[in-house]
């Protein structure tokens, strides 16, 4: 027996065997046994509907394995337990006032004055006195009094006008016309349904087909454990006609970030995908197929239905088979790229966004701009976070083979001996202090104004200007940089750099309207939206800082004054800056998830651009809803272009009022610190010099001496602000 602790005396119980004994669960009462029986003449007299057998039980029994039940849940028992830090309770009753109802009534009689009757005869010598004054008075007083009761019966000044101004708004109208209402959705259970929508974009020519990119969302370090293993992806077409299957699907060598059909040629598509590569697809030949089958499926629903016209359904029969071999997703046409860059000759990073050449133009090897010959887009753009933005053709034919010495060799080992897909210009994007390029993640490109002039949003919340003409076509590029940096030598191809959000700006996008608006473009970014115009090196507009972060926004093709923003929280916020800056004019949810693209149907396409208008917006968990938009945000009012003009114009004038300000103060700033610094240096020379060392008595009592001429700068600045406020 090992030596040890052993406690004196005895165990004394404070109540915990108790505790425990209570929580034992001990049976009260025997278990009950129940035995049911039924007379022999029950089941005799329903041999049909009962069969009996005499074999044993255990000869037809089952086997009954064990599975896990989610809705399973395990009962507990329950213990009546006391606790005393609970308010005591007391029942009370309440009994409302109730007064017994009679019936009373209340007779009275008018006094009737005869106005004929001269009361003067009555009055008193006192009264008699008073008569004339009271005369005078009322002479006096009642212009003013009849005055006053004219205004009030005119305007009624018991109404607040500002609660008014609140239900009597001429944008909002009714709440049922405000708001969007859902057209369609689209989500299929395999190729979208869980991954992002990374880009969209609605077929030229054609209001009811819209193509889409899904992205895995995973993050940064899930890409990196996931390197070198090949994702699923694809581009998805959608049709009006069938909400349920794509229409194409368009297999792609990785995750497509960016997808965009040709304005001229609405069967060719371009896609910049993840790992830097470029693909395009023609979709000329599907189409056709398709066409073909619904020919094909629409007469032999006739030729049934004429067969079988004593049986008037044969012919909906027969639809419904042809429809039916659609059901199967194995039956979705699947289109393999036509063409694909290799990874060599392309983008070393992520390609983020893609532009066709606008209005017909091309380029050749040189980087010179001009007409298409068959007047038809053939080129596109591409940036990457490279810095570098590429230029590619379509046409291999168009590609100058002296120029090709290094491919020709490549070309002439593979079997088939083509030629690699590799870009016409590549245009270096560098920052204007040469520490590096700049991340391009969204670009915008001008067209026949300036060709060549570009507008690229950053990674890091940028906005940048170049101007990537060859040098025997450059010409003087006008900016007016306050704050931001701009290259005043043309040694760079960005011509201005400023700084506008503290993300990345996920959307640029140039205002569609014509004239002095097209000149502006909306940012979007962090937790706001920013106004640029072409020159400025800050936003002449911006937001306040919402709740949830911004994500992708979008001008309205119809109303100069209005933008469509969405948001990480699954709200579509509709922004008039007409009527409102400070906060949207209205908000919907359209999603539970952020919303990460938006993009219009071009009104210029249909026949009356003002009286339907469709908006494709895109989840992070792969649904594309179509939206149709409320008449009062497809119509503008009146003179709402010029009063939009006016508004940016005075806004800009603002911005450049406070640089110019900002110049002035900051030297006033300087001379003034300046001349204290200068006021000091003498005092500190006149002051006599102790034999200890040439610091003074002052200053050696003082030692917080450059604290107060510090507060004294401040408040001769402080003061010379509040007289320029004055003035």
């Amino acid at each position: 027996m090992t030596d040890g602790i052993h406690p004196k005396g005895d165990w004394v119980s404070r109540g915990s065997d108790r505790e425990i004994s209570d929580q034992k669960v001990v049976e009260g009462r025997p278990l009950l046994k129940i035995h049911y029986t039924r007379d022999r003449n029950f089941f005799l007299g329903r041999q049909g509907d009962i069969k009996l057998s005499s074999r044993e039980a255990l000869e037809c029994s089952t086997e009954l394995r064990p599975f896990q039940d989610p809705t399973y849940d395990l009962r507990k028992v329950e213990h009546e337990i006391g606790i005393q830090a609970v308010t005591v309770t007391s029942d009370q009753v309440g009994q409302t006032p109730w007064f017994r109802k009679v019936d009373n009534a209340v007779q009275v009689q008018p006094h009737v004055i005869d106005v004929r009757k001269d009361f003067t005869s009555s009055l008193t010598d006192e009264e008699e006195e008073i008569v004339p004054y009271v005369e005078e008075f009322l002479e006096k007083v009642f212009p003013r009094v009849e005055h006053n009761l004219i205004q009030n019966a005119l305007v009624p000044i018991f109404i607040d006008d500002f609660a008014a101004l609140q239900d009597d708004d001429s944008f909002i109208g009714h709440k049922e016309e405000s708001f969007l209402k859902e057209f369609q959705s689209f989500v299929h259970h395999k190729y979208t349904k869980g991954r992002k929508i990374s880009s969209m974009d609605w077929q030229p020519k054609s209001s009811r087909v819209v193509a889409i990119s899904v992205t895995e969302p995973i993050g940064f370090s899930e890409r990196v454990m996931l390197d070198r293993k090949v994702l699923n992806s694809m581009v998805i077409i959608w049709s009006f006609t069938d909400p349920i299957h794509p229409q194409f699907v368009l297999e792609a060598p990785s995750e497509v970030n960016v997808v965009k059909f040709n304005p001229t040629q609405p069967h060719i598509l371009a896609a910049g995908c993840m790992n830097g590569q470029v693909c395009m697809w023609n979709i000329s030949k599907a189409q056709q197929t398709l066409k073909t089958k619904s020919k094909k499926s629409v007469r032999g629903a006739v030729s049934t239905g004429a067969a079988g016209s004593a049986a008037p359904n044969t012919g909906a029969a027969g639809t419904e088979e042809t429809v039916g071999d659609r059901d199967d997703d194995a039956n979705i046409i699947r289109i393999k790229w036509s063409q694909l860059s290799k990874i060599e000759t392309g983008h070393r990073r992520s390609v983020n966004d893609l532009c066709w050449l606008n209005d017909v133009m091309e380029s050749n090897f040189d980087g010179k701009l001009g007409p298409a010959p068959d007047e038809l887009t053939h080129q596109f753009a591409t940036v990457s976070s490279d810095g570098h933005m590429f230029i590619w053709d379509s046409r291999k034919d168009n590609i100058r083979k002296d120029k090709l010495r290094k491919t020709q060799q490549e070309a002439a080992k593979n079997s088939d001996g083509e030629l690699p897909w590799i870009p016409l210009v590549k245009i270096q994007l560098s920052k204007l202090d040469g520490t590096g390029d700049i991340a391009g993640l969204r670009m915008h490109m001008e067209g026949k104004a300036d060709p060549y002039r570009l507008c690229v949003t950053t990674e890091d919340g940028e906005f940048a200007v170049a101007h990537w003409a060859p040098r025997d076509e450059r010409k003087e590029v006008q900016v007016n940089m306050e704050f931001g940096q701009a290259d005043k030598e043309a040694k760079s191809n960005i011509k201005s750099l400023s700084q506008g959000h503290f993300g990345p700006a996920t959307c640029i996008h140039r205002h569609p309207m014509k004239d002095d608006l097209s000149k502006y473009y909306l940012t979007v970014g962090d937790w706001s939206f920013k106004i640029w115009e072409m020159g400025t090196a800050a936003p002449i507009v911006g937001s306040p800082y919402g709740t949830a972060g911004m994500t992708c926004g979008r001008w309205s093709p119809t109303r100069p004054s209005i933008l469509f923003i969405g948001t990480e929280d699954g709200y579509l916020q509709v922004w008039d800056l007409l009527d409102r800056s400070h906060e949207p004019t209205i908000v919907q949810s359209v999603c539970q998830c952020a919303v990460t693209s938006l993009e219009f149907k071009s009104p210029h396409e249909a026949r009356n651009r003002y009286s339907h208008q469709l908006l494709a917006v895109g989840d992070e968990v792969g649904v594309l809803h179509i939206y149709e938009l409320p008449k009062i945000l497809i119509r503008p009012h009146a003179n709402e272009q010029r009063n939009m003009e006016r508004y940016l114009a005075r806004e800009l004038k603002r911005v450049d009022y406070f640089a110019v300000r900002w110049k002035v103060r900051q030297k006033e700033f300087e001379e003034l610190q300046a001349k204290l610094q200068q006021e000091k240096l003498e005092a500190q020379i006149s002051a006599p010099v102790d034999d200890k060392g040439p610091t003074s008595e002052n200053e050696e009592e003082n030692p917080f001496a450059d604290d107060l001429v510090f507060a004294d700068v401040m408040a001769q600045f402080q003061k010379s602000l509040e007289e320029d406020d004055d003035l």
